[in-house]
């Protein structure tokens, strides 16, 4: 049952943060979104007077593997839809994985990419926390400042 209560809870962070982004949007009206069984997301939304559904799939866990396999298996049965992976986290290499399958994307860390005709929609969160080196204090691949000589 505890299972069943993190999905529910990981679709309802997902349409709330759905619901975010598009609000931050002037031009974007949002018409209706609701919770479908097995983790989708619809959402009817006009961008300057055009209709767009956005289909989104909420992934747990949003492995590049996976991802892939989902995004090539999985049809909308709306074709006329854009497709949009959520989950908790994308990284980079996901985030890529969904622009090569035209499918938008948006991450609960704050991370969105959607193209909706000729509008589109590009939010990049600051990077989660590189690992610390430990011989030298510093985050792992930073350089240190230094001012060019004058």
């Amino acid at each position: 049952m505890k299972a069943k209560s993190s999905i529910d809870e990981l679709e309802a962070k997902a349409t709330e943060a759905l619901r975010s982004l598009l609000g931050q949007v002037s031009v974007i009206k949002l018409k209706d979104i609701h919770r479908e069984a097995g983790g989708a997301v619809l959402a009817r939304i006009d961008v300057l007077g055009h209709s767009h559904t956005l289909a989104c799939d909420v992934q747990p866990n949003a492995r590049p593997d996976a991802l892939r396999t989902a995004l090539r298996t999985r049809k909308s049965s709306r074709e006329a839809a854009t497709k949009v992976v959520i989950a908790p986290y994308l990284s980079p290499e996901a985030q890529q994985i969904c622009k090569e399958n035209q499918a938008g994307f948006l991450d609960l860390e704050g991370n969105a990419r959607l193209a909706l005709g000729e509008f589109f929609i590009g939010k990049r969160a600051l990077s989660r926390k590189a690992p610390v080196a430990a011989h030298s204090g510093r985050p792992a691949g930073t350089a240190r400042a230094h001012t060019p000589a004058a």
